[in-house]
C-alpha cells in the first residue's frame, strides 16, 4: 500500500481547503455565540469531549485562559450519565465537541446544561447530528465526509474553531484576520512537513514504545500524536506535559525509548520566549542525558540549531507563534502516523478493533 492512496492521507491534504472555507460557514453563528456568551455573565467554561475532540478542547483551554479572563475545566460526563450528580451548569458556558456529533456522553452534558439554563455550544462536523441539534449554538467543522477512522482534517478544523472563538472573546481582530488567511501558510508548509515525515517515519517505524512530550499550547499535540500512533500503528506511546513527566514516568526512559518532543516558539513577549526556551531545553537535555533517541519537532530556529548535532530535529518554519504552530504540528503528527502505519503493513483507514464512531457513556 502507498500512503498516498490512503483515505487518511487524502483527508490530511484537505486541511488547507477546509481552512479557506470554514470561516464563511461559521461567520454568522460565531457572532451569535460570542454575543450570547458575553450577555450570559458566565465566567467559566465546561468542556466535554473524548479522544481527538478532547485534545482540541485542551488547546481551547490554553488559548482561552491565555487571552481572556475566562477559566475552563473539563466535564466528567459520568457524573451526569451514571452517578446522577447534583452539579448545576447554569452559570457556565458548556461546550461539547465531537466530530460525528453522536458522542452520547458529551450529548448528555449538553442536555443537562440546557436544562440548567447554560449557554451551550457544539463543535461537530455534522449539522444534523444530535449534538448539533441539541446545543443552542453549533460551530461547524465543514470538512465534508471524513471516512478514515483516524480523525485528521476534523481535528484541525476543531483547533481552528477553538482559536477563532477564543480570539472573538478576546476581541483580537488582528489575530482573527491572520487565522482566516492561514490556509496560505498550510499550503506553503505542507511539502516541508511531508518531506520531514518521510525522513522520520522511516527512522522511527520500528518503534515499539515511547513517549511524546510538550508543554503549554501544544500539549494537546503531544496527546494527539500519541493517539494517532496508538490507533494506526499500534505503538505503545504515552503523551505527557514535560512538567508531569518528571514526576515518575521519566524512570522508564532509556536508550531504547524514543522520545518525541514538540517545542513551539512563544513569540508573545521576551520573558515568555525565554522561559519556554529554558523549559524546552531542560526537557531535551534531560532526555538526551538518559540516552534516549530524541526527535525534536519545532518551529523555533534557536532550538533547531541548538540540537542539530545531538538529536533528530524536524524544523518547521511556521509563522505566527505557538497558537498557530499547533496547526503545523497537527499535520506533522498526522502524516508521521499515516506513513509509519503503511510502512509496517497496517491500513491506517481501518485500525483493528476500532470504528469511526465510538459511543461511550
Amino acid at each position: 500500500m502507498d500512503y498516498k492512496n490512503t483515505l487518511m492521507w487524502k483527508e490530511i491534504g484537505e486541511t488547507a481547503r477546509n481552512f479557506r472555507e470554514i470561516s464563511a460557514a461559521n461567520e454568522k453563528v460565531m457572532a451569535e455565540t460570542v454575543k450570547a456568551i458575553k450577555a450570559s455573565g458566565a465566567t467559566n467554561f465546561v468542556l466535554a469531549g473524548r479522544g481527538t475532540s478532547d485534545h482540541a478542547l485542551m488547546y481551547f483551554k490554553y488559548v482561552l485562559e491565555e487571552k481572556t479572563e475566562y477559566t475552563a475545566s473539563y466535564a466528567a460526563p459520568s457524573i451526569v450519565t451514571i452517578f446522577n450528580g447534583k452539579l448545576n451548569y447554569k452559570h457556565s458556558v458548556v461546550i461539547g465537541c465531537s466530530q460525528s456529533g453522536k458522542a452520547a456522553d458529551a450529548l448528555a452534558v449538553l442536555e443537562k446544561a440546557n436544562k440548567d439554563g447554560a449557554v451551550t455550544v457544539a463543535i461537530t462536523n455534522d449539522e444534523n447530528s444530535p449534538m448539533a441539534k441539541t446545543a443552542k449554538y453549533h460551530l461547524f467543522c465543514n470538512c465534508g465526509l471524513e471516512s478514515s477512522v483516524a480523525a485528521t482534517k476534523t481535528f484541525s478544523a476543531q483547533l481552528y474553531l477553538a482559536l477563532w472563538l477564543a480570539n472573538e472573546l478576546a476581541g483580537d481582530k488582528a489575530e482573527i484576520a491572520k487565522l482566516h488567511n492561514y490556509y496560505k501558510n498550510i499550503d506553503e508548509l505542507f511539502p516541508t512537513i511531508s518531506e520531514l515525515t518521510d525522513k522520520y517515519s522511516a527512522k522511527y517505524k520500528d518503534t515499539f514504545s515511547g513517549f511524546v512530550l510538550s508543554r503549554g499550547i501544544t500539549y494537546a499535540i503531544a496527546n494527539e500524536q500519541t493517539l494517532k500512533l496508538q490507533e494506526t500503528c499500534y505503538i505503545q506511546m504515552k503523551g505527557y506535559a514535560g512538567s508531569d513527566f518528571y514526576h515518575g514516568p521519566m524512570a522508564m526512559v532509556n536508550e531504547k525509548t524514543p522520545v518525541l518532543i514538540y517545542c513551539a516558539h512563544n513569540t508573545d513577549a521576551e520573558t515568555s520566549e525565554r522561559l519556554m526556551r529554558e523549559d524546552q531545553s531542560q526537557c531535551v537535555d534531560k532526555m538526551l542525558s538518559l540516552g534516549a533517541p530524541v526527535l525534536v519537532i519545532t518551529d523555533d530556529k534557536y532550538i533547531a540549531d541548538k540540537y542539530a548535532a545531538s538529536a533528530d530535529v524536524a524544523y518547521i518554519p511556521a509563522e505566527g507563534g505557538d497558537r498557530f504552530t499547533v496547526f503545523s504540528f497537527a499535520l506533522f503528527a498526522q502524516m508521521l502516523a499515516c506513513k509509519i502505519s503503511v510502512a509496517i503493513g497496517n491500513n491506517p483507514d481501518a485500525p483493528r478493533a476500532l470504528k469511526k464512531i465510538t459511543i461511550t457513556k
